[in-house]
């Protein structure tokens, strides 16, 4: 917790000075484009330190340009990102070119500081990871009240990258430190493009459509998420996830089941397949800074034919939400299929309720 507090004060220092200024013809300095550009941790890198660099040209619509270097410990790997960016009223657009290691789950982030932190402490990556260089342009904006609209296009060559570290806390605090290997992709040159439509509320969902071509093969999914919560003091929340494949699909284009954004108990990625569905149910029977939270999960992957006549995956568990739901220790296990003497144990920043 003090760690991640620490971040956030550095980074908004780094970014205080000097401020952007209608009155200045250019502003620079120390500046993150992102905010876990300053570190993250995973299995194919360990720990990866960022530098990043900001130039701002002042106007209505100002517009910024970001460089970022980043250095993985274990992989002693050099990545980095150029990006200009203009954010206006309706929306935003941005450029890139990058050499990065992405991660290809769309419901997974694991380019965030709860798989950091889960990866550290319980020696769990939720994410499957590949090195990619290329260029992409990204327009934001809003279609209506509370709905945004992302469209991006990319062209990249995709490689495969390995599982190369392992966790030193999580060993020392009674784990293994060990991670599963890092699958690979399907290298290539290849061109993408997805659409994005956003909504924010009491009910809050997103649907994607998206396309991957190149190396003699195009794939398009479909795929969306949706978060609903019930109650106030006695607190239910179910969040859903769905998303189908054309076939063949490249290994980079398939959907996971297994972890703590699908089914808790399982290894991430104990199923990969073209189709699936998960469903997660979280009870709290009270409201407050601490309060304890009960949960279970199912879902099931497969081909689209005979996706719901497969052995679906059904875990569940218990956990401590604290501070409103900023982090919370869980502590899970399969259900079905059984595995006797499995508890996983998981650190979630900023769960859900």
């Amino acid at each position: 917790m003090g760690a991640n507090l620490l971040i956030v004060f550095a980074t908004v220092a780094l970014q205080s000075s000097p401020q952007d200024s209608a009155t200045t013809s250019i502003t620079h300095g120390f500046g993150f484009e992102r905010l876990t550009d300053l570190f993250l941790y995973n299995r194919v890198q360990g720990l990866s330190f960022g530098l990043g660099y900001r130039v701002a040209l002042p106007g209505t619509q100002p517009l910024r340009v970001y460089g970022t270097a980043r250095y993985g410990v274990s992989d002693e790997r050099i990545t980095g990102r150029i990006t200009l960016r203009r954010d206006g009223r309706g929306g935003g657009v941005a450029l890139s070119g990058y050499s990065d290691i992405a991660d290809l789950d769309p419901f997974s982030a694991g380019r965030s500081f709860a798989n950091t932190f889960n990866g550290l402490f319980a020696g769990h990556d939720n994410a499957d990871y590949a090195l990619v260089r290329g260029g992409s342009a990204t327009l934001e904006g809003s279609v209506g009240r509370s709905l945004a609209l992302v469209v991006t296009a990319r062209i990249e060559r995709q490689s495969s990258v390995r599982q190369v570290a392992q966790s030193e806390l999580n060993n020392f605090l009674g784990g293994t430190g060990l991670f599963p290997p890092n699958p690979p992709v399907d290298g290539g040159t290849f061109g993408a493009a997805s659409v994005r439509l956003s909504h924010a509320g009491p009910t809050r969902w997103n649907l994607t459509v998206d396309g991957l071509g190149g190396s003699g093969q195009t794939t398009g999914r479909l795929f969306g998420d949706l978060r609903q919560g019930f109650g106030s003091g006695l607190g239910i929340t179910l969040r859903l996830k769905a998303g189908a494949a054309t076939v063949p699909s490249p290994p980079q284009s398939l959907f996971r089941l297994g972890g703590v954004h699908t089914v808790r108990g399982f290894e991430y990625g104990t199923r990969r397949a073209a189709t699936f569905w998960a469903a997660q149910v979280d009870f709290s029977p009270f409201e407050g800074r601490v309060r304890p939270v009960v949960f279970a999960d199912a879902g099931q992957a497969a081909g689209l034919s005979n996706l719901f006549s497969s052995a679906a995956l059904v875990g569940g568990g218990v956990g401590v939400s604290l501070f409103g739901g900023l982090m919370r220790f869980d502590l899970s296990r399969p259900i079905s299929p059984d595995q006797k003497g499995k508890v996983r144990f998981d650190l979630v920043i900023r769960g859900v309720r």
